[in-house]
């Protein structure tokens, strides 16, 4: 009997350790995610220049352009995300954050720098041109061979790529030349099956930044000038610095 009231003993105390230990657990556990939510995503009106280094490039970049609280502090990070309205790239403003605010797409649009193929680092070391992505999104891994495209005639001067097998996202795909013979492609969420369709492409900006941006597609019709503006909107934050902008 003594021996069965000492194993109740001991399991009752090994249950209040498990609670006490679970339950500081999930105390840390809730003021961690509320830091992080603390960090997280946000808009600025401030115009204050934030320096930001990514892949060693350095960029003076508008707080109110940055949609990370977590990067507004600056310094060396894996990437960004900023938001502008088209075609002016204009930053989020008190005059203008209703349209930022409202649902759909409109002129918002979403602009990631990110690093990669840095020497030693642990992000993608893999090549990041706007040809080889393309090369992978054809690809079906599952069946370890690419995708067969059939080209067909699309607006705007491009062409639509017929995917067999199709891709899971059952967005479609669209290729072109630019007016200087570069390479240009951009997937596209189909119209009637997304209440507010979008495109994205990728750039690679230098050989350790990649630019990722979205825009409407009702602006698709458009595609050129907004590539070659979107790296001219990038440039410029690194014009920033060498004209001694920084803040």
């Amino acid at each position: 009997m003594k021996r069965i009231i000492k194993w109740f003993t001991a399991l009752a105390a090994i249950l209040v350790g498990l609670y006490a230990v679970t339950t500081g657990f999930g105390i840390w556990a809730s003021h961690e995610t509320g830091k992080r939510f603390d960090i997280g995503y946000g808009t600025s009106t401030s115009p204050k220049l934030v320096h930001l280094e990514i892949g060693y490039k350095v960029f003076a970049i508008p707080q109110n352009y940055i949609w990370s609280r977590e990067d507004w502090k600056g310094g060396k990070v894996q990437g960004v995300n900023l938001h502008a309205l088209w075609p002016d790239f204009e930053p989020y403003t008190e005059a203008n954050r209703y349209e930022f605010d409202k649902p759909g797409w409109n002129r918002k649009m979403d602009i990631l720098l990110r690093e990669h193929n840095i020497p030693g680092s642990r992000t993608s070391r893999t090549s990041m041109t706007r040809r080889e992505i393309y090369d992978r999104i054809l690809y079906d891994y599952a069946a370890q061979k690419p995708r067969i495209a059939r080209e067909l005639q699309g607006p705007f001067g491009l062409k639509i790529q017929h995917l067999s097998p199709p891709r899971i996202s059952g967005d479609e795909i669209y290729t072109g030349r630019k007016a200087n013979g570069d390479f240009y492609w951009v997937q596209c969420g189909q119209e009637g099956k997304h209440e507010f369709p979008s495109c994205s492409t990728y750039v690679e900006y230098s050989k350790y930044v990649t630019i990722h941006y979205s825009f409407s597609r009702k602006d698709l019709n458009n595609w050129q000038g907004i590539d070659d503006a979107v790296v001219a909107f990038v440039n410029s934050f690194e014009a920033n610095t060498k004209q001694g902008g920084l803040q």
